[in-house]
């Protein structure tokens, strides 16, 4: 008997990330589907089977897998949240979401995981299928003023104390001041939300982002790309400081680091 087939499913949310990561894996050997959320993936797939699948269609979904053949599956790209009306959760999800309540969003991510694996399907790690995307240490671009590392402690410190609740992966600090935390609206809306709040002739204005505390490494895995980096900087903030093998780049180091020197970003890991 033949080798079984390595098929790997990417449930692919928005941005560039879930395409890139598809040709990564492909590349690597394996055969990949995509299963695009319906509303939410953005990208083209070039060259890839693609199925569509409603968000909160949990229990298609395993059905949908198991027919395909996967025997993996890698959620990837940002997800937009919609409104229970909107999300429309079949049988499934409704009894994922009951586990869940009350318990954040890495419960059920992990609950979602283990419903796969009831029919022997992996959840695996995004980073697995793109080993040069971590963040790597160090002064990526700029120069950090070392009189703004009591902001950076303070950002990681609170972090680091919210991810216990399973809560944020990003916050802004400016002038000891902690100016808006991550929470259910996504890094981008927060990045938003903090333009008329930063003080834009006061000292710099820090984004930090970390994983969270005790965050299971395959899911949710935090992510920052071009498109943070614009946002970044049109809220006024002009450092960012990003976990290095924690977070997740959707494009490689030296282009990340070319669009920030281009808008006048200085970006470290630690």
């Amino acid at each position: 008997m033949g080798q079984p087939v390595d098929r790997l499913a990417v449930i692919a949310g928005q941005g560039g990330l879930p395409e890139a990561l598809a040709n990564n894996a492909r590349q690597q050997g394996h055969e990949v589907i995509i299963f695009a959320v319906s509303g939410q993936a953005d990208a083209a797939f070039s060259g890839f089977d693609s199925i569509d699948i409603p968000l909160g269609a949990i229990g298609r979904t395993r059905d949908l897998l198991v027919e395909a053949g996967c025997n993996r599956v890698v959620m990837a790209g940002k997800i937009r949240r919609p409104s229970l009306a909107q999300l429309k959760p079949d049988a499934a999800a409704v009894g994922l979401l009951a586990k869940a309540v009350g318990r954040g969003d890495d419960a059920l991510l992990r609950a979602i995981a283990g419903y796969f694996a009831e029919v022997g399907i992996e959840t695996v790690a995004p980073d697995s299928f793109m080993p040069h995307s971590a963040m790597p240490k160090g002064q990526l671009v700029g120069n950090l003023d070392p009189e703004l590392q009591v902001d950076i402690d303070l950002g990681v410190s609170v972090l680091k104390a919210l991810g216990e609740h399973d809560v944020g992966q990003s916050i802004i600090i400016q002038d000891r001041r902690v100016v808006a935390v991550e929470a259910a609206e996504g890094t981008d809306a927060m990045l938003a939300r903090s333009q008329d709040l930063l003080d834009r002739t006061g000292p710099a204005a820090i984004f930090v982002k970390c994983r969270k505390s005790g965050q299971d490494d395959r899911l949710d895995v935090p992510v920052v790309g071009e498109e943070t980096l614009r946002r970044a900087a049109a809220a006024g903030v002009s450092v960012l400081v990003l976990e290095a093998d924690g977070v997740m780049l959707a494009v490689p180091p030296e282009t990340l680091g070319r669009l920030a020197a281009d808008l006048n970003l200085t970006v470290v890991g630690i």
